[in-house]
């Protein structure tokens, strides 16, 4: 794959280094960094080596990664090196006639079938791609600070399907997770961001507020770090300025002129060197929030009742993009629609040209799943857990979204099948940080009695239900997958029950429905053991009903296809006892003996019995591991040293 950065000023290097990372290892891989000056070329590679000698350093990149991502990075003055790229984005400018100026030598270089992305904060996709020879393969790909290593990018598509899936696939690919937005000025997450540190700014500027209390107030309501805190890591004052006269202009309203002292602040808006008294009592932060709040949740209804992305994707992005504690969706529930209205309300009523949309005017609104992507392809219902950033781990949040989710779909009599995956199909397993918090055996035994029946309900469905996985398929993930009727897997599959190298037992049906799956004899080793299971060992073993080198979903959609017309099978595990016997010997290596001996007893004892029974001694038996000192040793050291650390287990 050969891809290329435009500009090696503020953002460009940070792409770059964030796509060469992800597929430094691919034969052939090429990232090119263009610049015009030699000096900018210079200073980008700079700050890229600069990243990789910390990585080196933290531990986080060893020396074979580094020297593979040098030796794929290719910094060049000439835009003619472009010409063998699949994917080019133009990130040199903010200035419109730059940018258009930049495509028309970009196309007299490249392949008609190469792919072309504008990073721009706010511009719209129609503007910048309006005297393109080939606008169908131009697109909005926005980023986000820091942008080697932000997850989110605002796509606005062109129109064309094929040319948008090929789009969509490719950022995935170079480690990012692609959300399309309308193509309106500043899209989505900067309508909201912009707004947000204009009004802190307003703030300052009238003497409200110091910029140290503005965020101190901010950071400490709703995190994020403070507005004026993220404007001087970014150095964005004019940027911000640019994007708030984008608004105006577009809407006619002067509410979003951009405050003089945007356009007057010259240096960094905090003095480290004297950084100002934070303080701040009851009065000034109730006055500082409600005008903050009253700004954020006014851009975000916008956005949401205007549809200019999908609910859970907002929410998602105002998180990992601003870097707020919970997203702005939640923020708005925690608040409750009554407050959000009186919030709102209380600012218009000093701010002329401010407004706000249906959802807060009604105080009513719109029902969304956090984590959770509910979708329909013809007539096959998709649940998409869309939890990115951590591998998709199933929080207790998240469990419950799947719950509504399967319930809409098998209520639907449109939808005769439904396909369980994930944003990418990896399932990384159960939340560690909540199981690490479950205080008594109770507490633990509950939790899987309470998620038993969700799968139950999955298992029973009298609509084919199939999981298309990928990737890592860990605990948790895996145990929904067998609740599935059939299960499709990629070739990048790692499926794993490690549950016991955490100094606890798999809760949701792994000790139960693995045996029926695979074998007592295969699932006792494990998930004695917690050994990884690959795709073609998964095919062969009978876990998988198919292996799959193309997109899994598509796969599975079609198995469901074939399942319906009578030329495929697909059906829950069996749920009658199982003969288990004498159990093979297993090397448990490092792992808790404690542990292990509930393990066993909870295989022997719950296969013996009907499904639902065996799945409450699996829940008992995850209680037990509760009152055994190596739970405790064994959630922090994954919590504190990570997976690939053996926990220093006592086998009590």
């Amino acid at each position: 794959m050969q891809v290329g950065v435009i500009g090696s000023g503020s953002i460009g290097p940070d792409l770059a280094y964030g796509f060469v990372s992800a597929i430094a290892r691919q034969p052939g891989a090429k990232v090119f960094l263009v610049d015009v000056r030699q000096e900018a070329l210079d200073q980008g590679v700079a700050r890229i080596d600069k990243y990789l000698a910390k990585g080196r350093e933290k531990g986080k990149i060893s020396d074979k990664a580094a020297a593979a991502v040098k030796a794929a990075l290719v910094p060049t003055l000439s835009l003619s090196d472009l010409a063998d790229c699949e994917y080019v984005l133009e990130a040199a400018s903010e200035d419109l006639p730059v940018k258009r100026a930049i495509l028309r030598d970009l196309e007299a270089v490249v392949s008609k079938d190469c792919l072309i992305g504008f990073a721009t904060s706010g511009i719209p996709r129609r503007h910048i791609a309006s005297e393109a020879k080939h606008p169908e393969r131009c697109f909005v790909n926005h980023p986000f600070y820091p942008a080697w290593r932000s997850l989110p990018i605002e796509v606005v598509l062109s129109g064309d399907t094929k040319l948008g899936d090929r789009m969509m696939s490719m950022l995935k690919k170079l480690g990012k997770v692609p959300v399309v937005t309308k193509d309106v000025e500043c899209f989505a997450i900067d309508d909201i961001f912009c707004n947000y540190i204009a009004e802190a700014a307003r703030i300052v500027e009238e003497g409200v507020a110091t910029p140290a209390q503005v965020d101190a107030i901010v950071n400490d309501a709703i995190g994020g770090g403070g507005p004026l805190t993220v404007m001087d890591l970014t150095r964005g004052n004019m940027l911000v300025v640019k994007c708030q006269r984008l608004m105006q202009e577009a809407s006619g309203n002067d509410w979003f002129a951009p405050p003089a002292i945007l356009e007057e602040k010259q240096g960094p808006w905090h003095d480290r060197s004297n950084p100002g008294d934070r303080g701040y009592d009851d009065a000034l932060a109730e006055k500082v929030l409600s005008r903050i709040l009253a700004v954020l949740m006014a851009r975000t209804f916008y956005v949401a009742d205007e549809g200019i992305c999908a609910l859970t994707e907002l929410n998602w992005m105002s998180r990992l993009a601003l870097g707020f504690s919970k997203g702005l969706l939640e923020i708005a529930d925690q608040l409750g629609a009554e407050k959000v209205r009186e919030l709102c309300a209380q600012y218009k009523a000093a701010h002329d040209g401010y407004t706000f949309t249906r959802s807060i005017s009604d105080a009513s609104f719109p029902e969304y799943l956090a984590n959770v992507l509910v979708e329909r392809e013809g007539e096959v219902g998709i649940v998409r857990v869309f939890r990115p950033e951590v591998k998709n781990a199933l929080s207790s949040r998240t469990i419950a979204e799947i719950d509504r989710a399967f319930d809409e779909l098998l209520a639907d009599d449109a939808v005769r099948g439904v396909v369980f995956t994930s944003f990418d199909g990896s399932l990384a397993g159960a939340d560690i940080l909540e199981l690490a918090k479950l205080p008594t055996p109770e507490a633990c035994v509950e939790i899987c009695r309470k998620t038993h029946p969700i799968m139950r309900k999955i298992e029973q469905a009298k609509k084919p239900i199939v999981a298309a996985v990928d990737g890592p398929v860990m605990g948790g993930g895996a145990e929904f997958s067998m609740a599935c009727h059939g299960r499709v897997v990629g070739r990048s599959l790692i499926m794993s029950q490690p549950e016991v190298n955490l100094g606890i037992i798999p809760g949701y049906g792994g000790t139960q429905r693995l045996p029926r799956i695979v074998g007592v004899a295969l699932a006792a080793e494990l998930v004695r053991t917690g050994r990884m299971m690959n795709a073609e060992e998964a095919a062969r073993v009978g876990w998988a009903n198919e292996q799959t080198v193309g997109d899994v979903v598509l796969a599975a959609r079609r198995l469901i296809a074939r399942h319906l017309d009578g030329a495929a099978h697909v059906e829950p595990v069996a749920t009658a006892p199982i003969e288990v016997g004498t159990l093979p010997d297993v090397d448990i290596g490092h792992r808790s003996k404690a542990v292990d001996a509930i393990l066993v007893g909870v295989l022997k004892e719950g296969l013996a019995k009907p499904l639902d029974e065996g799945l409450d001694v699996e829940a008992l038996g995850f209680g037990a591991c509760r009152a055994t000192e190596d739970m405790g040793i064994g959630m922090k050291n994954f919590i504190e040293k990570g997976p690939r650390s053996p926990a220093p287990f006592v086998h009590r």
